[in-house]
């Protein structure tokens, strides 16, 4: 066959009449439907794709590449048994029924050896060595997709007619020849085009992402990239510190050289791509490492790979293989630029060695404090804002200190643009207004959500004022506040263990006391917002292997580590430490002694800008106290020291006992939870208001106080004996509004009979 001729997939339905549809030499994800057409015979198919044809080359003349073809394809038919999805007492099971599905694919030999295998319906191919295996392989997947599904997913599968693949070479090949231009990207890289951007040529197009000040790593590495024999680059440093930002350098100077080339010659690109992109949509046997043979030949020509994560090509795929298995035995031929932390090349160099071997390391290191300042001045400058050096030292004083996962300057170049975008808007950063310290200090604000009190040194907040926000919210235990509008002072003044979380601690006492409450109003007064709390509750971690649930890095997982990878200015609560497993406790010491923890990729995550809060019910006697503020007699310090190890005890900064709360603690408690509830969208709307006796409150102390649980019942009897009945009165009148609703205790006497009267 010669090349430039049609495959058309026809399949005769019962009734005669027939489909066809061009088959495409390589799908893309964002691909439109192919042309496909309905008629009676051949015949009337292959006029109305000619039809469609035309109107694709009126919108561009290179239309029609995807669809021509030189191999010629035959079909077979295979039978495959479904076990569709059952149920037993109303349980989901893998039925015992066996569905039989006839299936027809196509297949046609490579020139290099092989043969493709596709089921034209579905889209979507694989590469077999040996024919004989084609069957076998379709049947595997497609039993095992299929395994356990609904039974009205498998009615897509069946057979809707006999199927052929039809050569078809109309006449508007012959009209519509191509005109002949220099190749372009596409068709001398038809791989690295699908998997890959050329920064050469987006730097020639002016959209490559600029660079600013000066780089000696660049200075001193520019000259080998461009030598015939250039070496493999694996560039080592910490996240933020440029290693991507130098890879542009290098693309700009290739281009820049381009000048000095002979007549002809093209300067040596550079294809940046991941692993993510290279195993993109190859869902069958052999496609991603098929991807890989093709792109290592297209590499020969001595352009460079960019790989933003040297991890990404060490990582095992689900057959055991990796991408480095590929590139390796072509180390030689082909270059490659790699990046990664230090950490992951310690991990590279003990799980792959001969393949970190191949490249040259190239150390990135942190800028110093003179040139971040020069470097921050100068990209505020090019985003158009005017920012003061001493608003540009805060700023860095700002990340330096809460930012400790991210080097310089990436982050602090992060932040400028943050601040750019705002100015386009509207608000306090306007162009043309220069931003001076206290500017910087309440920006930074709001784009970490620390509170501008904890961060800026106009403000005076020391440590009583932190531990009255904190009282103002928690009732009935004052030492633990003072304590922790201690650790708060600590933490404004930036004199905590740079190498540890901001803070460890235990909260020990009866259920019910204050001790979550407590938690989540650090994270308001620390972070912002109760929502940067992350709780964990530990009895869920009780079992050997529970661990691996806290470092997983699976994508769509919410661990711990992704969740702190996420956000790190957070508080980490840990409910009932106690009940943890020790594998769990094994963990805590890396993370509470050196503040980071390694997950299951083998990657950082660092907790340097975390709270971390454990509670726990040690100490408190299954002899429960009876009554208001009655002590619980429990030793709680000696219980804590008696229950942890000491290493892990010793990493505790303080152990915080909870007493009981007393009467005047929980009516104080009630006039909180009804001034909450009072707020709520539906009464503020309405113009409601709740107005409480101080016999009704005194009941509800009363009652919502239970000797074992603490306070805990007293909002759902709020909610039960106070909100039903309002809501019940809202949903039954809707012109009830503008109005006082009185809570009363049940022998208390209404004003006026007109009064809306709750009963408690």
């Amino acid at each position: 066959m010669s090349r430039g001729s049609f495959r058309v997939h026809v399949v005769v339905h019962e009734d005669g009449q027939r489909t066809g549809r061009l088959l495409r030499t390589w799908d893309s994800f964002f691909d439109q439907p192919a042309p496909s057409a309905y008629g009676k015979t051949n015949e009337d198919l292959y006029a109305e794709l000619e039809a469609k044809l035309e109107v694709m080359l009126v919108e561009s003349k290179d239309a029609l590449s995807r669809f021509l073809w030189e191999e010629e394809f035959r079909t077979q038919t295979i039978k495959v048994d479904v076990h569709p999805l059952s149920s037993i007492k109303k349980r989901a099971v893998i039925g015992k029924k066996q569905i039989p599905l006839i299936l027809t694919y196509a297949y046609c030999p490579l020139k290099g050896g092989g043969f493709r295998v596709m089921l034209p319906r579905f889209g979507g191919f694989f590469v077999v060595e040996e024919l004989s295996l084609a069957a076998d392989v379709l049947r595997h997947a497609v039993s095992t997709l299929l395994l356990g599904e609904n039974a009205r997913w498998i009615y897509d599968f069946r057979q809707v007619g006999s199927e052929f693949v039809a050569d078809w070479s109309p006449p508007l090949l012959s009209r519509h020849k191509p005109v002949k231009t220099a190749p372009t990207e596409e068709e001398e890289h038809p791989e690295l085009a699908r998997v890959a951007d050329d920064l050469v040529a987006r730097a020639s197009r002016g959209k490559l992402a600029p660079v600013v000040g000066e780089s000696s790593v660049f200075e001193s590495l520019k000259s080998w990239t461009l030598e015939p024999n250039a070496p493999s680059l694996l560039l080592v440093g910490p996240a933020g510190v440029g290693k991507t930002a130098l890879v542009r350098r290098i693309a700009q100077h290739h281009l820049s050289a381009k000048k000095d080339l002979p007549t002809g010659e093209k300067p040596r690109r550079i294809h940046s791509t991941s692993k993510d992109r290279i195993i993109a949509g190859m869902v069958y046997l052999g496609m991603w490492q098929e991807r890989c043979i093709k792109l290592v030949k297209e590499l020969m020509d001595g352009d460079y790979l960019h790989v933003s994560a040297l991890a990404g090509l060490t990582e095992a795929q689900p057959d055991g293989a990796s991408i480095s298995d590929f590139l390796e035995p072509a180390m030689g031929e082909i270059r490659i630029i790699a990046e990664c932390t230090q950490e992951e090349l310690e991990r590279a160099r003990r799980t792959r060695p001969s393949f970190v071997q191949r490249f040259t390391v190239v150390r990135v290191d942190e800028p110093s404090p003179t040139d971040t300042l020069s470097l921050g001045l100068a990209w505020a400058r090019k985003k158009g804002l005017d920012v003061h050096p001493s608003a540009m030292k805060r700023l860095v004083r700002h990340l330096h200190a809460l930012e400790r996962g991210v080097a310089f300057p990436g982050k602090a170049l992060r932040f400028i643009d943050w601040l750019a975008a705002g100015t386009k808007g509207d608000k306090p950063d306007a162009p043309g207004r220069t931003l001076y310290p206290k500017d910087a200090s309440e920006a930074y604000a709001r784009y970490s959500g620390v509170p501008i009190s904890l961060l800026s040194d106009d403000i005076d907040a020391g440590a009583d004022v932190l531990s009255g926000m904190l009282k103002a919210r928690v009732i009935g235990q004052d030492a633990a506040c003072d304590t922790c509008g201690r650790v708060l002072a600590r933490f404004k003044a930036n004199l905590t263990d740079p190498e540890r979380p901001l803070a460890t601690l235990l909260f020990v006492g009866p259920t019910g006391v204050g001790k979550t409450e407590l938690a989540k109003q650090l994270a308001r007064t620390t972070f912002g917002g109760e929502e940067r709390m992350i709780r964990l509750d530990m009895s869920e971690y009780m079992h050997a292997g529970a661990v691996m649930r806290l470092v997983s890095a699976r994508p769509g997982t919410l661990s711990l580590a992704s969740r702190v990878r996420e956000q790190p200015l957070s508080l980490v609560l840990l409910d009932e430490i106690e009940k943890a497993h020790p594998q769990v406790f094994d963990l805590l010491l890396g993370i509470l002694g050196e503040g980071r923890m390694t997950d299951d990729n083998g990657r950082f995550v660092d907790f340097r800008t975390t709270m971390i809060v454990m509670t726990s019910n040690l100490g408190v006697t299954d002899a429960r106290p009876v009554g208001f503020g009655a002590t619980t007699g429990g030793d709680f310090t000696a219980k804590v020291r008696a229950h942890f190890r000491p290493e892990l005890y010793n990493r505790i900064d303080h152990v915080l006992p909870f007493h009981s709360l007393t009467r005047g603690d929980v009516l104080r408690i009630v006039d909180l939870e009804l001034l909450s509830v009072s707020a709520r969208p539906g009464l503020a709307r309405r113009n409601l208001r709740l107005s409480a006796s101080l016999l009704a409150k005194a009941r509800l102390a009363e009652v919502g106080y239970h000797p074992t649980r603490g306070a805990r019942p007293l909002r759902r009897l709020i909610e039960e004996s106070v909100m039903t009945p309002v809501a019940a009165r809202i949903a039954g009148d809707p012109a009830f509004r503008d109005a006082t609703v009185f809570v009363l205790a049940t022998d208390e006497v209404a004003a006026t009979a007109s009064q809306f009267v709750v009963r408690v």
